[in-house]
């Protein structure tokens, strides 16, 4: 078997071709495609992770798209939701990985400064597993806690987005 065999890239072993480890060119495929695996799966691993850097401009995206567009008042008035309006808007920005979980956590306390205490703005704070940094997003006006009359004329808002980096 090993001089009928030494010129030949691929021989047959146990009933299948690989790679012969008799001819250099073989040896090298060999090492050329543990390279190109190792390669192939780093950067899978590396895609599918946030970075400090991809979430930091997701959050100020976000932050500029929810300030850029009037929305009805009923939004606020009717299940306003701020937390998925910010995920969605931090998905929209295409920063991340395409399956990376944001988690958006609304923020209240009895200090007077969350929302239960009747301040000005519902707090929010945005981040990832894959990430050590932390981002506090302001959003005013806040949630109302009474609805409103349904017969109302509808108006439109413009929300002020605030972000610091640091838990809130």
């Amino acid at each position: 078997m090993g001089g009928e065999h030494g010129d030949r890239v691929f021989v047959r072993s146990g009933g299948r071709w690989v790679y012969n480890t008799g001819n250099p060119v073989g040896r090298v495929l060999i090492v050329v495609s543990l390279l190109v695996a190792a390669g192939w799966l780093s950067h899978m691993f590396a895609s599918g992770r946030w970075s400090e850097g991809e979430l930091r401009d997701a959050v100020h995206g976000a932050a500029r798209a929810l300030e850029a567009e009037a929305k009805p008042d009923y939004l606020l008035w009717y299940g306003g939701d701020y937390t998925s309006a910010i995920r969605d808007a931090v998905e929209a920005t295409g920063e991340g990985p395409e399956h990376g979980l944001v988690a958006v956590d609304e923020i209240s306390d009895d200090t007077g400064t969350g929302t239960d205490a009747g301040t000005t703005a519902d707090r929010f704070e945005i981040t990832t597993e894959d990430t050590s940094t932390a981002y506090c997003m302001s959003v005013s006006p806040p949630v109302p806690d009474e609805p409103r009359d349904p017969l109302a004329p509808g108006a439109v808002i413009r929300l002020s987005v605030e972000v610091e980096e640091g838990r809130c």
